[in-house]
């Protein structure tokens, strides 16, 4: 079985992500990281263990946050 990792779009040819949020589920995410923090106004976020968190991204200069990926359906053209 292959390991998942960091692959490129076969659509794009951008970067991306694969990450395994619960058995048999996969979601395709942006190869990189963004601080987020937690906002119900936001739009949907993937942590890195594969739970999900409606965010708005923010800058590195913000103290409360957390590190999350961005779906890739969204930068997919």
């Amino acid at each position: 079985m292959k390991k998942d990792g960091e692959k490129t779009c076969r659509f794009c040819g951008k970067p991306v992500k694969i990450i395994e949020s619960g058995i048999y589920r996969k979601i395709v995410v942006d190869a990189e990281i963004v601080w987020v923090a937690a906002d119900p106004e936001g739009e949907e976020y993937v942590r890195p263990d594969g739970s999900k968190v409606q965010a708005l991204e923010k800058s590195l200069d913000e103290l409360r946050g957390e590190w999350a990926y961005r779906p890739h359906r969204w930068s997919c053209k």
